[in-house]
């Protein structure tokens, strides 16, 4: 009787290539499995739908019922009691429905912020808020006879002014004579002398006085004699006459002269008030 036959596995290589390869084909790529792209795609969370209990700044005001991230209902409102679910028995509660009473989110709400009871403002405040002039009319404590004594005293007869002359063309030849008698007020200067001017000049001075200082003093509180009214600026060297009124008052005008000479009258005028030395 024969022996049993004893399987041994294939040593040959070819062999070994073509018992893991069973289903020889063609084309290899079909052996690669793939998965087809399916079209029905999952629907993405829409949120939860949520009442609010309180008004949210850029979400709505409360009672309005819309839908919203769940992480931020669970996160932030429903711990804080700012907003409920609104689940089929909630909409059945209140009577609403699901279709019609859900609305959108308005990201343009603000709440109006009720303003507190007016408080009536300090003196301090009121300061701050009036205008120079203002500020200044509770100190004034000088009677308009005061102010004109002191117009009086503290302002000299002349207001000296310097300017840059503008060189007049002059021809070649001229006589000392001509040129004598034609003097440098005939000359044009570059700018002016306005009212403004004057009375910035009449504050410094009234300044050295604790009541002068007190004084209002507006530019069109002074005049130009002799000059039409609408003057408020000369623009020639020269004397002229100035009226200077006090304010709510009907006292006489205090005159004096403003004196307006070029430059070269100031350097000169300084270099005589220096000290000789010896």
């Amino acid at each position: 009787m024969p022996g049993p036959i004893v399987s041994r596995s294939s040593t040959c290589l070819s062999c070994l290539r073509r018992l893991a390869q069973p289903f020889k084909t063609s084309n290899p790529v079909s052996l690669i499995q793939t998965r087809a792209k399916s079209n029905n795609l999952r629907a993405r969370d829409q949120g939860v739908i949520v009442r609010l209990l309180t008004d949210i700044p850029k979400f709505g005001r409360k009672d309005a019922i819309f839908r919203i991230e769940r992480g931020r209902m669970r996160n932030e409102w429903f711990p804080k009691k700012q907003a409920e679910y609104m689940t089929t028995t909630r909409f059945q509660q209140l009577g609403l429905s699901r279709k019609n009473d859900v609305g959108e989110r308005d990201s343009t709400f603000v709440p109006i912020v009720a303003s507190p009871d007016p408080v009536l403002p300090t003196t301090a405040s009121k300061q701050a808020d009036a205008s120079p002039a203002e500020i200044r009319k509770p100190d004034l404590n000088t009677s308009p006879e005061k102010a004109h004594e002191l117009l009086r005293r503290f302002i000299p007869d002349t207001l000296t002014f310097h300017r840059k002359p503008i060189p007049s063309p002059t021809p070649k030849k001229v006589s000392p004579l001509i040129a004598a008698e034609s003097g440098e007020d005939q000359l044009a200067m570059f700018g002016s002398v306005s009212t403004i001017d004057i009375a910035s000049h009449v504050k410094s001075l009234l300044a050295a006085d604790p009541q002068g200082n007190r004084i209002i003093l507006e530019p069109g509180q002074i005049h130009f004699v002799d000059m039409d009214d609408n003057t408020d600026k000369i623009k020639t060297f020269g004397h002229w006459k100035v009226a200077i009124s006090v304010k709510d008052s009907e006292l006489d005008p205090v005159q004096k002269v403003v004196e307006v000479l070029p430059e070269s009258r100031r350097s000169s005028q300084n270099r005589a008030d220096e000290p000789v030395k010896a």
